[in-house]
């Protein structure tokens, strides 16, 4: 009988220990996450500010043309993609998956109730960890992304049609969801 209650207290404190190791493993990619979109959210936002102090909107929207998907894969690596993609694209090249489909439809359904949009961490099937992170717009996105008749300036709009003559993301408000950020850490786990 002894044995029996050596065993089970084993496998407990065997359970326990793995599932403090699973929340410092969540906790540590969570921070890992935040980090890299604040990096890159940073290393973003100071070039266009550059760009657009120097050439205007309609320049910035060729700057985001040719720097875009490089700027966002600045602290990429073998093992970490990092990525932008919204409901409503400007560049095609961002289309949303299956799964980042799922999360903005979650984070737009979150923010119709009012809900604070938090970063989402998920893990697949192939033991890659997903981080996600609302991208929410601000007034100065308003001058790209804002009413195409208003606030949409008619230079800037014209650039954003030469570029992006599919373009859909605009008409937007300040603190609407404007898409998310997309970090996944391959683990080699499987």
């Amino acid at each position: 009988m002894r044995k029996i209650y050596v065993l089970v207290a084993a496998a407990v404190l065997a359970s326990c220990n793995q599932r403090e190791q699973e929340t410092a493993s969540l906790n540590s990619y969570r921070e890992k996450g935040d980090s890299i979109v604040a990096n890159t959210f940073d290393a973003l936002r100071n070039t266009l500010l550059r760009a657009i102090g120097e050439k205007g909107f309609p320049g910035a929207i060729e700057f985001c043309t040719a720097n875009g998907q490089s700027l966002t894969s600045t602290y990429a690596t073998e093992t970490i993609s990092i990525k932008r993609t919204s409901d409503k694209l400007r560049n095609p090249a961002n289309a949303a998956d299956s799964m980042e489909h799922r999360i903005l439809a979650t984070y737009l359904q979150l923010k119709s109730k009012k809900e604070t949009l938090k970063p989402i961490l998920e893990k697949d099937a192939l033991g890659t960890y997903h981080y996600f992170n609302p991208i929410i717009v601000q007034a100065m996105c308003l001058n790209c992304h804002g009413d195409q008749n208003t606030q949409i300036q008619p230079d800037t709009w014209k650039a954003i049609q030469t570029k992006y003559p599919a373009d859909a993301a605009f008409n937007y408000k300040v603190g609407d969801l404007r898409g998310v950020w997309h970090v996944a850490f391959q683990t080699g786990e499987e």
